[in-house]
């Protein structure tokens, strides 16, 4: 009877722990189910053959397709082309007991789009170690690339910048030195000879005189980061601005007619390359107290720099840079005039057709 006893009691203390054991199984499986259940991540297994035996909600938001739909359909629904070899290597490897990465490919969704996804992989085995399927998980990480390229951009805008800083230094520590003590030799030289020849040597001063000028400019630009073109409007008002160190006052902006839309950006690089060498001259000869700059766009564009100073210096009438400002009209098929009104100081006019601009063509 005590041994009857005793072995109910054992018998009892297994079922309590076999109990115990079954809880703890079906409370993790119930956590399992959850964390799949839950996930934002697209959670599916497949069966020996690569069919969809499971779907979780994240796939469903993922790719479009409901449980019922994707059941027992082949996973190459979900499979661009090229995604297929990548998938079916995966699936070797692991068939062949090796570990399979992750890895970053396109999967389709129901409406026929594509997104960015990272795919894993992994063996689905029974007790006994036999292969009995596969479980899949998809990332969407459509954000992730795209943080990616931005990084990626900024580090070449940073490379970009470097290159050009390096230019900058060069074109101001050699060039624009040499370009320089060429004019000194140049003065000097011309200081000892008869007045025609003389001229002639001025004239080529007065070139090199140009080149440094426009050698600044553009270190000027090499310095400045790289970004979206402005509206000309906006580069139009930045110029100005930058000229109110040189004249001591911001030039008057007026604008008539759809300036933005009606030019192309090699036009407005013209523009605003004549705008700067007009104000570069205002404000070394002019001496005036007033500058109005005027940008009218219709069938023509036209740009008008005006001022109340001493009227025209047959020196700046004559120099390179003049001449650089009616080439540029010229080739746009445009003219280019400067004058003394009765009424005082000094008009520049430079004036193109814009549907003779040629939009392709850079400024010389």
């Amino acid at each position: 009877m005590a041994e009857l006893r005793q072995e109910l009691e054992d018998t009892n203390r297994g079922l309590i722990a076999l109990h115990t054991e079954l809880e703890n199984a079906r409370l993790a499986e119930a956590r399992l189910a959850a964390i799949v259940a839950s996930s934002d991540d697209a959670m599916l297994s497949l069966d020996p053959d690569c069919r969809v035996r499971t779907w979780n909600p994240g796939a469903r938001h993922l790719f479009g397709h409901t449980e019922q739909d994707i059941t027992g359909r082949p996973v190459d629904i979900l499979m661009p082309h090229a995604a297929g070899a990548p998938f079916r290597a995966v699936v070797e490897q692991i068939r062949s007991d090796r570990r399979a990465e992750s890895y970053e490919c396109r999967w389709r969704r129901a409406d026929g789009s594509e997104v960015d996804v990272a795919v894993t992989v992994s063996a689905m085995r029974d007790t006994d170690g036999t292969l009995i399927g596969y479980c899949a998980t998809a990332r969407d990480i459509t954000q992730q690339l795209a943080a990616r390229a931005e990084l990626a951009a900024a580090r070449a805008d940073r490379e970009v910048m470097a290159e050009r800083d390096r230019i900058a230094r060069d074109l101001h520590d050699m060039i624009i030195q040499r370009v320089f003590g060429a004019g000194l030799a140049l003065q000097s030289t011309a200081a000892r000879l008869p007045q025609p020849e003389a001229d002639r040597v001025h004239s080529v001063i007065d070139e090199l005189d140009a080149t440094i000028r426009e050698l600044r400019t553009t270190i000027f630009d090499l310095h400045q980061p790289t970004q979206k073109a402005a509206s000309l409007r906006a580069q139009v008002l930045d110029e100005t601005a930058a000229a109110r160190e040189r004249l001591g006052f911001v030039p008057a902006v007026e604008f008539t007619g759809p300036v933005d839309a009606a030019l192309p950006d090699a036009t407005a690089a013209h523009l605003l390359a004549v705008l700067r060498e007009a104000l570069s001259n205002a404000a070394r000869h002019a001496q005036a107290s007033v500058v109005t700059v005027t940008v009218r766009a219709d069938s023509h564009l036209l740009l008008e720099v005006t001022d109340n100073g001493r009227g025209l210096d047959p020196a700046v009438t004559r120099s390179s840079g003049l001449t650089n400002l009616r080439r540029r009209a010229e080739k746009l098929g445009g003219t280019f005039d400067i004058a003394g009104p009765a009424t005082g100081g000094c008009r520049l006019r430079w004036r193109i057709p814009l549907t003779a601009a040629d939009p392709g063509r850079s400024p010389a």
